[in-house]
């Protein structure tokens, strides 16, 4: 799956211990995985293996959902250790969600007081319970443990929790990206969204970056004087070319960058955890691949566009209002092209 990196976690205080420098380093790490994965699952499985490895610990287990068979499960398990099942995690979770937390959420077990940790072969565990910040309610559990005696230190509690209020997060996201995709898809051949979709798509995008201190950019990708070519070639010819556009770009974009039609010979790519630096290379990858479609009617009259902006990161901005200055600006950058006379890149700079 191609990736853009993201920029590198802010720096902390120099002064901090190390391992508060590695933890904050690989919270962030965990986080763009998070975001990377297209299914809830995914999210789980990614979350469990990154936290076990971190943590240096024989198990590493994560639940979401309800109660009973609705939950997802995930696990990593560490060599020589088999994996220990959706019932068994389940039943660690219920025993944790009845527990009391310490001062930053951490639960601490040992197999003399938790013999449900003895199948699994553990005999010490650390866990937190996790809340949906939305509505408050329980939404999980994640949990690690050791087969040896651990003495669990604030920093390995503070990192479970701070990962797991990220993985609620990267779940509800994902659930709803998922959601917005099968409701608004425009027609099964190009799987692109309808415009329809466009501003929920930038809120739903807009919120997840804002909350997560992430980068959010998208790109349109023009067909200069679409409305020329619909009334020289028609419909059909015009529609049929952006369908093979459409197919021959996705694969130049992650499962996770939003495609939507725009207009009938524009197409949004919306990509979060995206800076501009790198939304500009990939347009340029993306005009690229559009030189390589050919039109029925052929090429000679046919140039691509793009235009790529950023969406600001100013605190005081209500998220309504960000996106709605960079929708401006994204139509801004259309004409400019226009202007230009097309077969260009505009370059939007963030304000």
């Amino acid at each position: 799956m191609p990736s853009y990196p993201s920029p590198p976690p802010a720096a902390v205080n120099p002064s901090a211990p190390a391992e508060t420098h590695r933890d904050l380093a690989a919270i962030a790490e965990i986080n763009r995985l998070m975001y990377r994965q297209s299914t809830p699952r995914e999210v789980l499985t990614s979350t469990a293996t990154e936290t076990g490895k971190h943590l240096g610990v024989s198990r590493c287990l994560v639940t979401i959902g309800g109660s009973g068979e609705s939950r997802l499960t995930a696990e990593y398990a560490a060599a020589g250790f088999q994996t220990a099942g959706a019932q068994r995690i389940n039943a660690l979770a219920e025993l944790i969600s009845r527990m009391s937390p310490d001062a930053l959420g951490g639960i601490e077990l040992n197999v003399s007081t938790s013999p449900l940790l003895h199948d699994l072969g553990l005999t010490s565990a650390l866990g937190v319970v996790l809340t949906d910040k939305e509505t408050q309610l329980p939404a999980g559990a994640l949990i690690v443990g050791t087969s040896q005696m651990r003495r669990w230190k604030s920093n390995e509690s503070f990192f479970l929790q701070a990962v797991g209020d990220q993985l609620v997060l990267s779940v509800n996201h994902t659930r709803l990206r998922s959601l917005v995709r099968s409701l608004a898809v425009a027609d099964e051949r190009t799987g692109l969204l309808s415009r329809g979709a466009y501003v929920d798509c930038l809120l739903m995008e807009s919120n997840r970056a804002r909350s997560q201190g992430t980068p959010l950019s998208l790109i349109v990708l023009h067909v200069d004087r679409g409305g020329d070519l619909l009334r020289q070639h028609g419909d059909a010819a015009v529609d049929h070319f952006i369908e093979q556009l459409a197919r021959a770009v996705s694969s130049a974009v992650r499962q996770t960058d939003v495609a939507v039609k725009y207009t009938a010979w524009s197409l949004v790519f919306i990509l979060p955890d995206t800076n501009f630096e790198n939304a500009k290379a990939l347009a340029e990858k993306l005009r690229h691949v559009a030189s390589t479609v050919h039109p029925s009617w052929g090429a000679q009259d046919l140039t691509i566009s793009a235009v790529v902006a950023e969406s600001t990161a100013r605190p005081g901005d209500e998220t309504e209002d960000r996106v709605t200055e960079w929708m401006n600006r994204a139509e801004a950058g259309i004409d400019d092209a226009r202007q230009l006379g097309g077969n260009t890149l505009i370059e939007l700079a963030t304000p």
